[in-house]
């Protein structure tokens, strides 16, 4: 009886792909507690409007090796270098504004050395520093623009009672416009114009 071809060509390619023990592979060692410190992870990519974009959140584990640190980078989806956007150590949740020359995010400042609850700021692409967009005690996230560009609608655990000074909001609510944001059963919804 004679083999089939099918037979044939997989044991050849057995063969040629089976591992060596002299491979560089074989000479690799274990991953250690240090490897892993030094892991950079990328997350929530968002692509521009355009396309021509992709605003990303950098995170690695910080020097003293007892948390994280997140920063906001681009990188243009032609291929060149990523850019450095925001110096964090604790931005997040980068959202392009429609027509692409803004960026909001989470940020979350330190205070007494304890981070803050995190507050939305805007950010130029045409350069410049990011500027606070809120102050709430409890802080803000989850960031949606308006169509228009004019608006962004957010998320906040913040009751009317917080709301004392030296805390503000730019902006009120538009009638007209309403938002589709994630709501768990403590959040409100919050309007702030730009």
């Amino acid at each position: 009886m004679r083999p089939r071809p099918e037979v044939s060509i997989t044991l050849l390619c057995l063969l040629l792909f089976a591992p060596i023990s002299n491979s560089p592979a074989a000479d690799t060692r274990p991953i250690t507690e240090e490897d892993l410190f030094r892991f950079v992870w990328i997350a929530d990519p968002q692509i521009s409007p355009d396309g021509s974009r992709v605003a990303f959140v950098q995170v690695r584990v910080n020097e003293k090796k007892e948390g994280y640190e997140s920063a906001i980078w681009t990188v243009s989806t032609r291929g060149e270098a990523p850019r450095h956007l925001t110096g964090g150590p604790r931005d997040s949740g980068p959202r392009w504004s429609p027509d692409g020359s803004r960026l909001v995010f989470a940020r979350s400042v330190e205070k007494d050395g304890k981070p803050q609850p995190p507050q939305l700021y805007v950010l130029p692409m045409s350069g410049g520093e990011a500027w606070p967009l809120t102050s709430l005690p409890k802080g803000a996230g989850a960031p949606a623009w308006s169509p228009d560009g004019k608006r962004i609608a957010f998320l906040s655990s913040t009751t009317d009672e917080d709301l004392a000074p030296p805390f503000r909001v730019r902006g009120l609510w538009t009638p007209g416009w309403n938002p589709r944001l994630p709501s768990g059963p403590s959040d409100t919804c919050g309007i702030a114009g730009v």
